[in-house]
């Protein structure tokens, strides 16, 4: 049996490095990012030796039973142009930073990273052809690239732009500027709806000009990624008037500059993705969309978008592990992707403290939806885990969304800031909110809420009557579709707010191990622990 390795690596990948295992069919035998076995945030500057031999532990082969290690880097590339980074000079250290050092060392590939996001799209997608844009802070050089894509034949770029028109560069300099963070661009796209509907001048950040994608700061493609963003901070400040976010996070939401500045950075993306989707349909003259890189994590412009529109549950740089496996072998056949590639959460770890764990019960369907109905919170950690940021069923916190006050009771038992929004999940079409299609399958794509649905499920209603739902289709996940009917049966609308099962700061818990203690310090009291239900005491 053939396996290929593909890894998010190597000296321009700052953040997010994972690992993703295909046998020689193109199958994918398992995927996932290396912070949720460090349990560090995006785990930068990290070779993804873990996330490697997690992959290889669940497909019950060794490292000599590899062939290739795609990189979802043309490392070459980078290092000429930006000198080393790491401390491997050479292929054969590198490979062994990624835990191959036997005699016997597989092949290694150097992807393109652009290409390697467009395939992790494309083959992942429903579509047998497709125009693919990829969007996101940089690639080697580039930083918006349009393909064309057909399953069979290669992988064709027509057009790119440079880093001065980094979507994915702008969005983490006003998310710094905000004092939330450079990876915090989920946060700025939620502050962001504040200013939905607010007039506000053109920052002219980047524009679309002559039918062409222009930045403010010029056309030099030699210029840094820090140099641009020390550009982008002063054109930011120069809008806003101030130097910085003039309040803490919680309070954001009240400060008008800085609403103001997050809902400039997002009307200047969803200007530029809306654009440049249409640009690729007409390029490529296929009307099937694909979409990969960051900010194809951005939800509300993805939402924006007509026509037929896929992206994946893994868009951002984690997701260029697959496209580059799959850049050396396609997928045979052709089968969109199943979010639960990682691993089980494995027993519950020996010696609970029992003041802590009050009761353990088999798990049952209508027992649990009973207490979702009833008003508790209850935490899942069941079967493969998600690839990707969002939580989809597997490692997540669920609650009911008929009362306004459990967005306030989730946010806070979180640690997040008051005025962030949950998004549903359902498996029946309740007329709640307009269709977002494809987008729907891995939440990530924002839907107008009806107003059936405003009354009904206001927990998950933001602050512009949108939301990021998650509609789960026969097949796609067992437990929590039961769950759902349950509720139907019991009375109560078959609709859950979906959140991801984690702390502040912290990846999504993989293990049983993780889920107990995040339970335990959040204060969660149902615990869903595989095929049993944990009822816990928190801390006080």
């Amino acid at each position: 049996m053939t396996y290929v390795v593909g890894v998010n690596c190597g000296t321009a990948a700052s953040h997010d490095p994972s690992a993703c295992l295909i046998d020689g069919r193109g199958a994918i035998v398992a995927s996932i990012e290396e912070e949720r076995l460090t349990r560090v945030r995006h785990a930068p500057r990290a070779m993804p030796s873990r996330a490697v031999r997690h992959c290889l532990n669940l497909g019950g082969i060794a490292p000599h039973d590899v062939d290739a290690v795609a990189v979802g880097w043309d490392e070459p590339r980078v290092r000429a142009r930006h000198g080393p980074g790491w401390e491997f000079e050479t292929p054969r250290e590198f490979l062994a930073g990624l835990g191959f050092v036997g005699p016997h060392n597989p092949d290694i590939y150097f992807i393109p990273h652009h290409r390697a996001h467009a395939a992790s799209v494309f083959y992942a997608s429903p579509y047998d052809a497709a125009a693919v844009l990829v969007t996101d802070g940089n690639g080697e050089d580039e930083s918006v690239s349009i393909f064309r894509a057909r399953r069979g034949e290669p992988l064709i770029r027509l057009m790119s732009w440079p880093r001065v028109c980094s979507l994915g560069y702008l969005y983490e300099a006003v998310s710094d500027w905000l004092g939330l963070g450079i990876l915090a661009a989920g946060k700025t796209m939620g502050l962001a709806a504040y200013g939905r509907g607010i007039d506000i001048p053109d920052p002219g950040w980047i524009s679309i000009i002559n039918e062409d994608l222009v930045s403010l700061l010029g056309s030099d493609p030699m210029l840094n990624y820090h140099e641009l963003m020390k550009l982008w901070r002063a054109e930011i400040v120069r809008f806003a008037g101030v130097d910085q976010a003039a309040t803490s996070a919680d309070g954001l939401a009240n400060d008008p500059v800085a609403v103001r500045v997050a809902w400039a950075a997002q009307t200047t993306v969803e200007s530029a993705v809306t654009w440049l989707a249409g640009l690729a349909r007409k390029a490529t003259g296929l009307d099937d969309l694909c979409i990969a890189g960051g900010v194809g994590l951005n939800c509300a412009a993805n939402g924006r978008l007509a026509g037929p529109v896929y992206v994946p549950p893994v868009p951002h740089d984690a997701g260029v592990a697959l496209g580059a496996a799959w850049s050396v072998i396609p997928p045979r056949e052709r089968q969109l992707l199943s979010a639960y590639a990682g691993g089980l959460p494995g027993p519950a770890p020996d010696g609970l403290d029992s003041t802590r764990v009050v009761a353990t019960e088999a798990l049952s369907v209508d027992r649990v939806a009973g207490l979702l109905a009833d008003g508790q919170i209850v935490a899942v950690c069941r079967g493969r885990s998600e690839v990707g940021p969002r939580a989809l069923c597997h490692r997540s916190l669920l609650a009911s969304p008929v009362t306004a006050a459990m967005r306030d009771r989730l946010n806070r038992l979180k640690g997040r800031e008051p005025w962030r929004p949950f998004g549903p999940v359902t498996n029946a079409d309740l007329d709640l909110w307009s269709s977002a299609g494809e987008l729907e399958r891995y939440m990530v794509g924002a839907a107008a809420l009806t107003d059936r649905g405003i009354e009904a499920i206001p927990a998950v209603r933001h602050v512009d009557n949108t939301t990021r739902p998650q509609r789960l289709r026969p097949g796609d996940e067992d437990f929590v579709s039961a769950v759902l009917d349950g509720l139907g049966r019991a009375g109560h609308p078959p609709v859950l707010i979906n959140t991801s099962f984690n702390g502040p700061g912290e990846p999504l818990v993989e293990t049983a191990a993780h889920a107990v203690d995040c339970a335990l310090r959040l204060g969660v009291e149902v615990l869903v622990l595989g095929d049993d239900v944990l009822h816990l005491r928190a801390k006080h």
